[in-house]
């Protein structure tokens, strides 16, 4: 039987969290039926970890406003490689890979909403302009995957997605990869630290909706009675300097590590005492995923989608994120017993294994052969 040829599409070429779930399906689908191509912005480290792993790589831009020579050389990808389905990821990607399907009804197209981020835009216009170009978009699509089910209600709210043809897969991750970590010793001397040192880590990019300065808040205070922590913060974003003079501001310099974008975050899970991650809003972050699976105590904000994959007070403590004492006591009452992190990591670590791929890739292979199927 001849293979089925998809195309994953995103618009991006750096290594974000939808990135991170293309090379997810593309390394770990069966190679016995799938024959998996990637198209995204070229000449990033998103085409580099595609071409480390050997699959098919096509660079295209694709600019937030629709622009016809852009679609037309999408067009000309898909008349050359006669791709029989195409899976497109976030909202750019999703108006492309659909505006493709009405010209070319004989191609199916299968739309991942990696969260739906524009609803908690303060620009109305693009909020408006976003949900209605979604809704129109709906009658190109052969199937939606939300991440969460809290992103499957309010997409079908919003009729940016059919109920009936809407299914609900997690992202998944490769669990064994964080398993067992050995602190990496020589990357806490890099940093400047110690063994003394008790580790408060961030992986995130730096914008509103990561909410890093409610953590430099906290730290403000946290120092003063624990003088041995030292908050790390690993990623780059438009809200880096601006983190950067907030600390400087508030003489923290001393106590907080900015260490940039980051490629072996395997190591900085390893010295790593609590993983924060205060978020405003969020899909279904890696980082979470990556952090439970590395054994780590984890303090998150009280988000609906957060906590389908955590559960309060028992794999993570949870906070309003817009409630810097919340996050002061929690991380206070971490620090102060081994026992509770302990507890928490491990219940962490047994709950991560429900996202390994080997669990998560097969459901997307489900709806690629429902939907392909004559």
């Amino acid at each position: 039987m001849d293979k089925f040829k998809i195309l994953q599409l995103i618009d991006g070429g750096f290594l974000g969290g939808g990135q991170t779930n293309v090379l997810s399906i593309a390394k770990n689908a069966d190679k016995s039926k799938f024959d998996i191509s990637v198209a995204a912005a070229g000449g990033e480290k998103f085409e580099d970890e595609v071409h480390r792993n050997n699959i098919a790589f096509y660079p295209i831009e694709l600019p937030k406003l629709l622009r016809t020579k852009y679609l037309k050389k999408l067009e000309k990808l898909f008349e050359e490689q006669k791709f029989d389905l195409i899976h497109t990821h976030g909202g750019v990607a999703g108006f492309y890979g659909r505006i493709l399907k009405k010209h070319h009804p004989e191609v199916k197209c299968v739309h991942t909403i990696h969260g739906i981020h524009y609803i908690n835009s303060g620009n109305l216009l693009r909020k408006s302009v976003s949900k209605t170009i979604e809704q129109y978009l709906v009658q190109y699509t052969d199937r939606t995957i939300c991440e969460t089910h809290n992103d499957f209600l309010t997409a079908v709210k919003n009729k940016i997605a059919d109920r009936t043809k809407t299914d609900i897969i997690p992202n998944g991750i490769e669990v064994s990869k964080f398993a067992n970590l050995k602190k990496n010793t020589a990357l806490i001397s890099k940093l400047g630290l110690n063994a003394e040192n008790f580790i408060i880590g961030n992986i995130s990019r730096f914008d509103e909706q990561k909410n890093q300065q409610l953590i430099l808040q906290a730290a403000y205070f946290l120092i003063r009675k624990y003088p041995q922590m030292r908050f790390v913060f690993v990623g780059s974003g438009k809200h880096l300097e601006q983190m950067r003079d907030l600390a400087r501001d508030s003489k923290l310099e001393e106590y907080v590590v900015f260490a940039g974008e980051q490629e072996n975050l395997i190591d900085y899970y390893s010295i790593f005492d609590i993983f924060v991650f205060p978020s405003l809003w969020e899909g279904m972050p890696y980082v979470l995923l990556e952090a439970m699976a590395s054994r780590l105590p984890i303090i998150c904000s009280r988000l609906p989608n957060l906590l389908e994959v955590v559960k309060s007070d028992y794999s993570a403590f949870t906070i309003n994120p817009r409630d810097m004492d919340d996050l002061f006591r929690k991380i206070s009452a971490m620090y102060q017993s081994k026992e509770l992190r302990e507890e928490l990591a491990q219940n962490a670590m047994i709950e991560s294994t429900q996202y390994d791929v080997s669990e998560t890739v097969p459901k997307i292979e489900q709806v690629y052969e429902e939907v392909l199927s004559p």
